[in-house]
């Protein structure tokens, strides 16, 4: 069952690295970037104006470990077939999820270590302690992972599932009672006592002869798959997932506004293939809140207009394959309309949606700007729009189709 697991990691890697190459492009690794170091030198600047005695550091950094404890899911890659091609090997399934389980610790480490390592400088600032502290955290952390994988592994087996709720009640309570007991004593304190609930969690969840769970287990990581397929298909379609269309119907009267003439024909298929279909309307609403919460949640002129700047990008440079959303209907080739008809339709939609989006995100700057700041935001936002309107969109558009 080792080499089987390890056949299926394989495959379930390179289906993930397949769809990786269009996640991390070019356009997204540079925002992420420019996103990545406006945070830092943000973080930088609040640090420095932070006293010794801000009374809040300990109980922020203690609050955001507990809330990420719980990422990541057990990684257990069955499929539906398993139940039945699988069963004759199911007493030798405990060896299978354990390495599940170890495949599963990566994500959630690599998160846990990267949190702290950010929020090490807010400890230090508070209780005057060194920098080697943070590997006696980082063990702590981990420790407590690991205890709550084991919970979810155990999970996988039959007549489990209310003693797996009280475990996880009593796992979580715990977790937050050693996270604030290290931040307020000792660190080392705290590695010492992560220890000894994971070894005791692992004594609690032995599984003693219990029958598999297959059904659940197979709905946990279908589920698990889903939410990954869900944030890839943000940057392209995967086959995974299926498009849904929602009516919408106090929509339409944004819809009778396009008038019925032949030129007007992708413009209509555009505008309700963003505002009825699941990828595209859902994509503009998600990255239009998360915006504008960001703008909301910022004080600094400088970076309200980096991140709206940036954002009426990502809007617009994910809604760029909506050019190609309507190709695969055999009618949308055969209608009497010229190409540059559909390229000016998306040009127009594309305004529209990029013009209510700055001027979302100018009403959220108010909040910290004067008006006349704001109004300069809107005029810098207006003029990003045009140049992506009618510079970068109709390159992207000529290389699309070559």
């Amino acid at each position: 069952m080792l080499d089987f697991f390890l056949l299926r990691r394989q495959r379930h890697q390179k289906k993930m690295m397949k769809y990786m190459r269009y996640v991390l492009n070019d356009h997204f690794v540079l925002v992420c970037l420019f996103l990545a170091g406006g945070l830092a030198f943000y973080y930088s600047n609040l640090l420095n104006q932070l006293s010794p005695d801000f009374p809040w550091s300990l109980p922020i950094v203690g609050i955001i470990w507990w809330v990420i404890l719980p990422l990541g899911k057990l990684a257990t890659l069955v499929e539906p077939a398993d139940m039945a091609f699988l069963l004759p090997k199911e007493k030798e399934m405990g060896g299978y999820l354990s390495r599940g389980l170890r495949h599963s610790l990566a994500w959630p480490f690599s998160i846990e270590l990267f949190v702290c390592g950010a929020l090490l400088p807010l400890i230090v600032l508070a209780k005057q302690i060194s920098f080697m502290n943070f590997f006696f955290f980082v063990v702590m952390l981990w420790s407590l992972k690991l205890a709550n994988l084991r919970i979810q592994r155990f999970a996988c087996y039959q007549t489990t599932q209310k003693q797996t709720q009280r475990l996880m009640i009593l796992w979580f309570i715990s977790s937050g009672g050693i996270i604030f007991s290290s931040l307020y004593s000792f660190a080392w304190l705290g590695t010492i006592l992560a220890f000894v609930t994971a070894f005791g969690f692992v004594f609690l969840t032995q599984e003693q002869e219990r029958l598999l769970d297959w059904s659940k287990m197979i709905d946990q990581e279908n589920t698990r798959l889903h939410r990954i397929y869900q944030f890839i298909n943000l940057f392209t379609d995967v086959p995974e997932i299926e498009a849904k269309v929602h009516r919408r119907k106090y929509l339409d009267g944004l819809l009778a506004k396009i008038s019925f003439r032949q030129e007007n024909t992708f413009l209509y298929l555009f505008a309700r293939g963003a505002l009825r279909g699941a990828v595209f309307g859902g994509l503009f609403f998600r990255l239009l809140i998360v915006g504008a919460i960001l703008v909301l949640s910022l004080t600094d002129s400088r970076f309200i207009a980096g991140v709206s700047a940036l954002f009426i990008y990502l809007i617009g440079f994910q809604m760029i394959p909506l050019y190609s959303q309507f190709d695969y209907i055999g009618a949308a080739q055969l209608y009497p309309v010229l190409k540059k008809y559909k390229k000016a339709a998306l040009q127009r939609l594309m305004t529209l949606l990029l013009f209510s989006a700055a001027l979302i995100f100018s009403l959220c700057s108010l909040l910290h700007l004067s008006i006349f700041e704001s109004l300069g935001l809107f005029g810098l936002l207006l003029v990003e729009i045009g140049l992506f309107a009618w510079f970068y969109l109709p390159a992207r558009i000529k290389k699309m189709e070559d």
